[in-house]
């Protein structure tokens, strides 16, 4: 239960990164990969996984970056401007993803 509203809360916060105005973030065109970008968890031997994404190719190179273009991380700042409510609600403690 913990880790689904992790997820949750990173994937929010994903979709607002993608969706930031120049310069922060490029323009967006088309919405596809805020569209996209999903979470899921899921078992894996003793432990839960919350993994965050999306099936959008370009999605690595904006975070990234490529040798002609700056990255515009959008997932790893999600994680970390979140840091607080991650540990919080792994803690057990609870709150709300609005």
């Amino acid at each position: 239960k913990s880790m689904e509203k992790v997820g949750a809360l990173v994937e929010r916060q994903a979709k607002i990164n993608v969706s930031k105005s120049p310069p922060e973030h490029p323009q967006v065109k088309t919405g596809r990969l805020r569209a996209s970008i999903i979470h899921q968890v899921t078992k894996e031997g003793n432990g839960i996984v919350a993994e965050i994404g999306t099936n959008v190719v370009y999605s690595k190179y904006l975070e990234f970056g490529t040798s002609r273009h700056s990255p515009y991380p959008w997932l790893f700042p999600s994680v970390e401007q979140n840091r607080d409510k991650i540990l919080e609600t792994l803690k057990g403690k609870e709150f709300t993803v609005a």
